[in-house]
């Protein structure tokens, strides 16, 4: 198939993944949530959010296209928060955490859970080793173009359980726009290179074992906020 149905079939996989429509997602969206819950997924997570930057860091040096640096300025500023460190997307997820009435000490003391661990390692080893399409493969299509999906979820759950504000839990909305830009900015580097079978096949083995990783992400935060109810 070509590039364009080729990333059109892509995309229409991860929607129906089970790590995009996850049990623990469908639970968090509809069930009574406790603030200790909420605290217990807000700090787990925060674990990918600080550490999603260096996959792009890992990746980037490995894609052979001279304008690579170009396309990516987009995410990158989003990521850092445009001109001012405090709307970096870190910056505002601790904000969520404060909001939900941790301190400070809090996300730097909490034990990741071991599919947290190993989400993160996975992830920063195959950005790092495996073959940059691996590695465009689980950013892209498994990262920004599934995220707003999930984040859905979370959203709903964050709402029917806590009196916090829109500015609150920005993070969580403001992913569900700029992850749908950034899959587009993805979607145009990633169709110069998937012309191939080889190409594709690459491609979407980075996606499939990233979103891999993520159910099992989620089926440990499930056994987290669920069990401690």
């Amino acid at each position: 198939m070509n590039a364009q149905t080729f990333i059109k079939s892509l995309e229409e996989e991860v929607s129906h993944h089970e790590a995009v429509h996850h049990p623990f997602l469908k639970r968090f969206a509809t069930e009574k949530l406790t603030l200790k819950q909420i605290q217990i997924f807000g700090l787990q997570h925060y674990q990918l959010v600080k550490i999603f930057v260096n996959y792009m860091t890992n990746l980037l040096p490995k894609i052979p296209d001279k304008d690579a640096v170009a396309l990516f300025r987009t995410v990158f500023d989003d990521e850092f928060g445009q001109h001012t460190i405090f709307r970096s997307h870190p910056a505002l997820y601790r904000h969520f955490l404060k909001s939900l009435g941790l301190e400070d000490e809090a996300w730097g003391r909490v034990k990741p859970l071991p599919e947290t661990s190993q989400y993160i390692e996975a992830h920063l080893q195959q950005t790092r080793d495996a073959a940059f399409l691996v590695g465009l493969g689980i950013v892209g299509p498994a990262h920004e173009f599934a995220i707003p999906s999930m984040f859905e979820y979370i959203i709903s759950g964050i709402k029917a359980n806590t009196t916090l504000t829109d500015d609150d839990f920005e993070y969580f909305t403001m992913h569900i726009i700029e992850d749908k830009e950034h899959a587009v900015i993805f979607n145009k580097l990633i169709a110069r290179h998937v012309e191939t079978e080889a190409g594709q096949k690459q491609l979407r083995e980075g996606a499939m074992l990233s979103l891999a990783y993520r159910k099992k992400f989620w089926e440990g935060l499930e056994r987290a906020v669920f069990e401690s109810a």
